[in-house]
């Protein structure tokens, strides 16, 4: 089963290998005139680390500059990137080796994006030309993602302290046992001037 599908593809990567082979091959002879698009300088954009890009985050473009399948000599190199609604960014390169540079962007929002670059070659020369992802004419770019939302962690009842409630049942203590002795004071007051008043009114009697 394994062997029915790899038959094919090795057949296919063979018979690619060949072509792009034979199409450099006629880039490199002297033959005159050579194939056009042994002349054509292609741009070409990728997000690194694969996958599309994504509105809002910092994207890294990865841009291929090639002209008749070998690195193309320049020594600038600008994208501009243009969406639906008219929104323009423009995004300066940086060389990172021959024929291959990354441009640092950020785009704002979600949708198909257009994209030119401008070419400067080492003799003046500017090229305006399209650019090419693997989406075609287009760099697609992804809405930003939700955040995921965010569970509060329960709280946990502390429990009540112990040293409150016998504080508390202390005070009341306290307080009953002070008023219970301010009673007893009143009656002992009130026994101790009843017999005083008794012997005064005997005395007045008398006399």
């Amino acid at each position: 089963m394994i062997r029915r599908f790899l038959v094919p593809l090795l057949g296919t990567g063979l018979l690619l290998g060949a072509t792009a082979g034979s199409a450099l091959a006629k880039c490199e002879e002297q033959a005159d005139p050579k194939p056009a698009f042994c002349s054509e300088v292609v741009v070409s954009v990728s997000v690194a680390g694969g996958g599309m890009a994504e509105a809002g985050t910092r994207e890294s473009l990865l841009i291929n500059v090639s002209q008749g399948e070998q690195p193309f000599s320049a020594i600038g190199v600008v994208l501009t990137l243009l969406d639906a609604d008219g929104t323009r960014v423009r995004a300066p390169a940086v060389a990172t080796s021959p024929g291959l540079w990354t441009a640092e962007v950020t785009l704002p929002s979600a949708g198909s994006w257009s994209v030119m670059a401008q070419v400067v070659t080492d003799t003046g020369a500017a090229y305006g030309l399209p650019v090419y992802s693997e989406w075609g004419e287009v760099l697609p770019v992804l809405p930003p993602a939700e955040e995921a939302p965010t569970t509060a962690a329960p709280v946990t009842p502390t429990p009540a302290s112990p040293v409150l409630p016998i504080a508390l049942l202390l005070g009341l203590l306290a307080a009953g046992a002070a008023a219970g002795l301010l009673m007893r004071d009143r009656a002992r007051r009130r026994t101790a001037e009843v017999p005083v008043a008794v012997g005064s009114a005997t005395t007045a009697d008398r006399a």
